[in-house]
């Protein structure tokens, strides 16, 4: 592998970026449909690269492509140079002071779909040049990586090269759509949630304290559990039952009423993470002060 390593400068800088897309995303068609081509393309690009280091990057499974020895030693002696390189594989080649180019910012889904719906798109209005890559999912992303300029998490992060600052504390309480409310009445408390429809966020969600406590509500109906926020959200906008949310979701929602606080469950702050060598962007800044913005700081 020292000799594929060593062979890199004669190698296109753009099939690493089909390498590092198709590590991401285990398969050339998702891979191909990030990078904006066909999957014939995108394994073109990897049999180039294969070809100019003289090994083989890929091995087929069952779970997808995984890189084979020689591939798992090029992705690690990448991982250093991942923020650099994604920054200029993605076109990234205007001036640091230039708000313009790709901002990728990985989240969870429910947060995802929070920063859309407060107007994060709306800095195209100001800045033309810029565009932004949100990734909304609950598998954490590894900014050290590469995978993405910022987070916006629920969790505080570990690690070096990270610049951290937490945004405003969630306070959890139970909601319900103006339209349920009407019908079934208005609970003012835990013990009056007796005889309720209730949602519940499940799946890899079921382990949150917001989510136990819903659960173990004696009395309420579970209508849906859902490991999708946005479900859940939806449901309850919808009048389908009641639910636990943060107090940044619910307030994006001019249909649900605030019932009463969960003191239960605990206060939970929202962190933005920033990589290091991103920050130097003017762009990246640009999308990290409006965040701040619409979350607040505690």
């Amino acid at each position: 592998m020292q000799y594929c390593v060593a062979r890199m400068q004669a190698t296109s800088w753009d099939d690493l970026r089909f390498f590092l897309a198709v590590v991401r995303h285990e398969t050339l068609a998702t891979a191909a449909r990030e990078l904006g081509v066909n999957a014939s393309t995108a394994g073109r690009r990897i049999q180039a690269l294969e070809k100019s280091l003289r090994v083989r990057l890929f091995l087929r499974t069952r779970e997808g492509l995984r890189p084979s020895a020689a591939g798992e030693l090029l992705r690690q002696r990448l991982e250093t140079l991942a923020p650099e390189l994604a920054r200029l594989l993605g076109g990234e080649l205007t001036p640091a002071e230039t708000v313009a180019g790709t901002v990728r910012i990985a989240t969870t889904e429910a947060l995802a779909t929070y920063l859309v719906d407060r107007g994060l798109c709306s800095l195209k209005d100001e800045h033309p040049g810029l565009l932004l890559e949100i990734l909304g999912g609950n598998r954490p992303v590894d900014l050290a990586r590469g995978e993405a300029d910022m987070a916006v998490r629920i969790t505080r992060p570990e690690g070096a090269n990270l610049k951290v600052r937490q945004l405003k504390t969630q306070v959890f309480s139970v909601y319900g759509a103006t339209s349920y409310l009407r019908l079934r009445g208005r609970p003012r408390s835990e013990r009056e949630l007796t005889g309720h429809d209730v949602l519940v966020a499940g799946g890899e969600l079921a382990a949150l304290p917001e989510a136990r406590w819903m659960e173990g509500q004696q009395g309420s109906r579970i209508i849906l559990r859902t490991n999708s926020m946005s479900t859940l959200v939806a449901g309850v906008r919808k009048g389908v039952g009641l639910a636990v949310l943060s107090s940044g979701w619910a307030q994006a929602e001019p249909d649900l009423e605030r019932l009463f606080d969960v003191s239960e469950v605990p206060r939970r702050p929202v962190w933005l993470v920033i990589q290091s060598e991103a920050s130097e962007r003017a762009a990246v800044r640009v999308v990290a002060t409006r965040i701040k913005e619409m979350f607040g700081l505690d």
